[in-house]
């Protein structure tokens, strides 16, 4: 009985097989033929805009040429727009204060058009300062440098901040006060007008009485620390005098068995009779080395800000092609045309439609 059964069960496993491919096939069917339908929706859209081009061409064609024109004009007549960018490295954690300011100077140019202020804080005429149209500031960013401070911050941190801590969750935690190195920019209708206001500018950057105490103190102590350096460097020359004078001194001297001068230099152990000269002139050489780097820390640190690159003797032109109306007003001009023809294109449809619904 079970070898009759076995017959209709295989048959019924064919037939679900064949439901099942069918549904599939079903399935791509209606996949493919949707596909195929928003490719026939696209062409037909685009086709009905061609046709609405081609039938008013000369519409479209007097809009761009009347748009161009009048363009034209305006950008004969209107001034150009110069640019110029300065690069500062802020010192004493200055970027906030920088960052600040800026904001200020951007507000008086170009959101209240406070000419008057502008020209009081840059020592410029009143006229010179309406010129100016913005000012704006970024991070000199560089990737290097970024990862050179992920890998300084990532020794600080304790076993299970590291396996936290990876360098694009870093790179995501930085903010423009993290860099030392900013680039401004200036927007101007005067492109001679950079070097008139870079001094006063600079100066305007760092007004902050806390910031110039710091600048005051560190100055005061670079001062000393040097002083100090040089004076050790004399000691040690003076040093260095005696002992080779003691040196000559000894070799003139008949040698006695047992005898002689001992000359003895900070933790040098007794059994040593005279110290290695080697000695003095490598610690005058670390000497020379610190005093090397205070005087370089004198000037990297001299200001608040350093200027590593100032403004150009002159501007140069920023505006792109989509700020120029020879070549925005034809496209508005043709967008207006297409929604006026569009509009009427409806109205006409609507109407039609009325009229075989008796409304």
């Amino acid at each position: 009985m079970s070898n009759d059964l076995q017959p209709s069960k295989q048959s019924s496993e064919e037939v679900d097989l064949g439901q099942l491919f069918k549904m599939i096939g079903n399935v791509f069917n209606r996949f493919i033929n949707f596909i195929a339908s928003i490719f026939k929706g696209i062409y037909k859209v685009i086709l009905l805009l061609l046709i609405n081009i081609y039938k008013r061409f000369l519409w479209y064609a007097g809009a761009i040429i009347i748009g161009f024109i009048v363009g034209f004009i305006i950008d004969s007549k209107s001034d150009k727009l110069y640019g110029a960018n300065m690069f500062i490295e802020t010192n004493f954690k200055s970027a906030r204060q920088v960052y600040e300011n800026i904001k200020q100077f951007n507000q008086l140019a170009k959101i209240d058009k406070d000419s008057l202020e502008l020209a009081k804080i840059l020592n410029i005429s009143v006229k010179e300062a309406s010129k100016l149209k913005g000012f704006y500031i970024q991070p000199d960013i560089d990737e290097n440098v970024m990862a050179e401070m992920y890998s300084q911050f990532y020794t600080k941190l304790d076993s299970t901040s590291r396996s936290e801590m990876n360098f694009k969750t870093y790179k995501e935690s930085l903010t423009p006060y993290n860099f030392s190195v900013h680039l401004i920019g200036v927007a101007s209708l005067d492109k001679y007008l950079y070097k008139k206001i870079e001094n006063n500018f600079v100066k305007e950057l760092s007004g902050n009485q806390y910031l110039q105490s710091l600048l005051s103190i560190n100055q005061e102590n670079l001062d000393k620390e040097d002083k100090t350096l040089s004076e050790q460097i004399s000691k040690t020359d003076s040093l260095v005098d005696k002992y080779l004078e003691i040196r000559i001194n000894e070799s003139q001297k008949e040698p006695i068995p047992g005898s002689g001068t001992n000359l003895y230099m900070g933790s040098q152990e007794s059994s040593n009779l005279l110290v290695d000269e080697s000695e003095i002139l490598d610690k005058r050489l670390k000497l020379e080395k610190n005093r090397r780097e205070v005087n370089l820390n004198k000037i990297e640190k001299q200001s608040v800000i350093n200027v590593l690159a100032g403004f150009p003797k002159t501007g140069y032109y920023i505006e792109e092609w989509y700020d120029k109306s020879k070549f925005l007003l034809p496209l508005v001009l043709f967008g207006l045309t297409f929604i006026f023809f569009l509009l009427l294109g409806l109205k006409k449809h609507l109407d039609s439609e009325s009229k075989k619904l008796k409304i």
